[in-house]
């Protein structure tokens, strides 16, 4: 069922980001955000003949926007590394289209797993290659959209309810990761502190 996970995900990050977070400007702008989004992720836009959902266009503004903010070494990094992300989703699109045997699982998966794994292998920092990984999905959903409505006349509508599902899929990868990362750092700030403890029963 396409749309089950961007909603599911999209809900409880809204709650979390809602009723967790500390009262501030961030916390309002950031479920405003989210909730406008999930709102508009049914509404189509028509520009130059092709079919647009509403979501998927302020999704692509917003990161563009925080691409933007960085130095143009970043951004010329960013910009190549995005693009063969999006190659990579664009041409796993075409493969399903043309050989569909090639999907095994839920292919929602394979390409959240395939961008959560190029966005680790070309940046070294999180929040980079958080935003690496939807700059990549936003330009490869463009290129197959594109190519599936004017070419393959297929009638698919670009940034639907099954690319987001994968935004969301995506976003649980590195939320996982976020989290053993968040634990691995608790634990070993425990062990130092237990370290320093012993040292300084020893030396009294």
């Amino acid at each position: 069922m396409e749309g089950v996970f961007i909603y599911w995900f999209g809900w409880g990050f809204w709650v979390v980001i809602s009723f967790f977070w500390p009262r501030s400007r961030k916390r309002f702008w950031s479920a405003f955000a989210i909730l406008t989004l999930l709102i508009l992720l049914p509404t189509t836009l028509v520009i130059a003949n092709t079919l647009f959902h509403i979501g998927y266009l302020l999704f692509s503004i917003y990161l563009f926007w925080q691409m933007s903010k960085g130095n143009n070494v970043n951004l010329f990094h960013s910009f190549i590394a995005s693009i063969t992300i999006g190659a990579a989703y664009a041409g796993f699109q075409m493969m399903l289209i043309f050989d569909p045997v090639v999907e095994f699982i839920d292919s929602r998966w394979m390409i959240g797993c395939m961008t959560a794994i190029i966005a680790f292998l070309l940046s070294t920092t999180f929040n980079h290659r958080l935003l690496l990984a939807f700059l990549g999905l936003i330009q490869g959903e463009l290129l197959a959209g594109l190519v599936s409505q004017h070419h393959l006349h297929l009638g698919r509508t670009i940034g639907n309810l099954y690319f987001f599902d994968i935004i969301a899929i995506v976003g649980m990868l590195f939320s996982v990761v976020w989290s053993f990362q968040q634990l691995s750092t608790l634990l070993g700030n425990l062990v130092v502190k237990e370290q320093k403890s012993d040292l300084l029963k020893q030396s009294s």
